[in-house]
């Protein structure tokens, strides 16, 4: 029989890498759980990212079709021009916000199909009733934000449908009598807008508080 030199130098790195074989082992079976929920919650801020910006490209469209309205100055095409881009850089942004929100209710999804995995493995009913309740509590608050952040880009679309038509009518009669027979039309765009922006703010703060909520306490801390 050999018996191991426990005074060999080698016996602290063994058990060092004991440890960390341990703790990674560990750590493995511990975070995905957490991983795919800071995941969502990240996607979550990326949405209320674009969503302001969205706003914001909203305020730039309608402020150069207001100039463009009010002060022409006396070469019409530029001002035309400067309204036209902001109009493009707006519909850049509304595909962008789109496509975050798909992406968002993608990563929703897989953050909650993970959950129910752990809930299937969890062998004490009160522990699992106490998750399952969690897990319903979240799911619902995720479809709700889905939900409304649906709404709010189906209103943009007819808003931008509304300043093409706008860009598209000017763009035929760039003329002081064309910018003047658009006046009721431009304050009409600017009503709408200031309607779709009240929805876009809220939207906004409610994707942020809820993708601060959902990530882990050490992400929190770095917030």
């Amino acid at each position: 029989m050999i018996t191991p030199n426990l005074k060999s130098p080698l016996v602290p790195l063994i058990n060092r890498a004991s440890v960390l074989l341990l703790a990674a082992g560990l750590a493995g079976c511990a975070s995905p759980g957490y991983r795919k929920s800071d995941s969502a919650a990240r996607s979550m801020q990326t949405a209320a990212a674009e969503v302001q910006a969205e706003s914001r490209a909203i305020d730039l469209t309608l402020g150069s079709l207001k100039d463009l309205e009010t002060e022409p100055g006396a070469d019409l095409k530029q001002p035309y021009r400067h309204f036209s881009a902001s109009l493009e850089h707006l519909i850049a942004c509304a595909r962008r916000t789109q496509n975050t929100g798909k992406a968002m209710a993608e990563k929703n999804a897989v953050y909650l199909q993970a959950w129910d995995k752990q809930l299937d493995a969890i062998s004490f009913e009160h522990i699992r009733d106490l998750s399952q309740a969690r897990r319903t509590e979240v799911a619902n608050r995720m479809a709700a934000i889905n939900q409304r952040y649906q709404q709010s880009q189906q209103v943009v679309e007819p808003l931008i449908s509304y300043l093409l038509d706008i860009r598209r009518a000017l763009g035929s009669d760039l003329t002081t009598g064309g910018l003047g027979s658009m006046k009721e039309i431009v304050e009409n765009a600017g009503t709408n807008a200031a309607k779709v922006q009240s929805a876009l703010n809220a939207l906004t703060g409610e994707l942020a508080n809820s993708g601060t909520q959902m990530l882990s306490w050490a992400l929190q801390a770095k917030e």
